[in-house]
């Protein structure tokens, strides 16, 4: 491909010398007299242009003149500043203003060759390091645009199975269709007042579907019974917490859920069940699905009571405020009205 040289000089002379030398050598070469001309050339045809030989001394715009506007409008064009000083000095602050490279006039034509070619060629480098580059961040975009979709519909699966494992609990215990999905509904509110990240949010809606998934390992006749449970049968009710972890250990997407599902009637005072674990022993996620978990069933109606009155219930969370709930949490709810949705 033919490169275009555009040149820049007032000297006539010096135009046509330069001229027949580099379009002895195959380029394309446009002489401007002036920087007017040059800069009215650029604005329709800097597309077309690969480098150019600007003289430093002209009437008009001199030459650090126009590599400041150069720099500024065509910053990827390559310039070499032509220079009747030749002193080091002059060469130095036209590369500090951005020339890629300075020659001094009388200009040699062997000279002048190879600092042509190797800007050009350095040019040209850059050129497709640029593109390179850009394809590079093309490339990345899409890779990020489809890891985005892809977590959403990963997320969107995730989501669709904890719902189906949700629904199975429900069917199997009647007096608590939709108990899950209201704790859910509960426990971000109360994750969200409180501060929590998307992340521990993402775990508290989870833990909340499934926070009741050991109870499938329950007897029916148990789960369902209208009247209060003997010790023996309590003490199976009690297992499901266990039953839920077993359950879902062969689910690594549900790992994340699980000190909710074993831990969730773990009482502040450390007397709840299965680890009778204490105060902070007790994962924050845990503490927010457990009073959420407790409010709905109070509000409830079950097999062997009727739901009792919000007013009621919200009594109840305050008296075993600091025992079995997280005081903290218990004021929270109550501030925030969260026994309203």
């Amino acid at each position: 491909m033919t490169r275009h040289i555009v040149t820049t000089d007032d000297d006539p002379a010096i135009r046509k010398i330069l001229q027949i030398m580099l379009r002895k050598e195959g380029y394309e070469v446009t002489a401007c007299e002036n920087g007017h001309e040059l800069l009215a050339l650029l604005r329709t045809k800097a597309e077309t242009v690969d480098l150019l030989l600007l003289d430093i001394k002209m009437p008009g715009f001199t030459g650090f003149e126009l590599l400041d506007m150069l720099r500024l409008s065509y910053p990827h064009l390559p310039v070499i500043m032509l220079t009747a000083f030749n002193d080091l000095d002059t060469g130095m602050k036209a590369i500090r203003l951005g020339a890629t490279d300075y020659l001094s006039k009388p200009v040699h034509r062997e000279t002048l060759l190879s600092c042509v070619k190797r800007v050009l060629d350095k040019a040209q480098e850059q050129k497709l390091m640029l593109l390179e580059n850009q394809r590079t961040q093309e490339q990345q975009h899409q890779l990020e645009v489809e890891l985005k979709q892809t977590l959403a519909t990963l997320q969107s699966t995730t989501m669709a199975t904890l719902e189906a494992f949700s629904e199975t609990i429900e069917q199997k215990d009647s007096y608590t269709k939709g108990h899950c999905n209201r704790v859910r509904t509960l426990a971000v509110a109360l994750g969200k007042a409180v501060g929590l990240g998307k992340e521990a949010l993402s775990v508290v809606e989870g833990g909340s579907l499934l926070h009741d998934i050991g109870k499938i390992s329950v007897p029916e006749e148990i789960l369902n019974k209208d009247s209060t449970l003997t010790e023996d049968e309590y003490e199976v009710i009690k297992r499901h917490p266990a039953a839920g972890e077993r359950i879902v250990s062969h689910l690594p997407q549900f790992q994340p859920y699980v000190p909710i599902i074993r831990n969730h009637h773990e009482r502040i005072d450390g007397l709840g069940y299965p680890d009778g674990l204490r105060g902070e022993q007790i994962p924050l996620e845990v503490r927010i699905v457990s009073l959420a978990d407790a409010f709905d069933a109070m509000t409830s109606s079950r097999a062997y009571r009727e739901a009792l009155p919000t007013e009621i219930a919200i009594e109840e969370l305050k008296f075993f405020s600091g025992t079995q709930f997280d005081a903290d949490l218990v004021n929270f709810f109550i501030e925030k009205e969260l026994y309203l949705l």
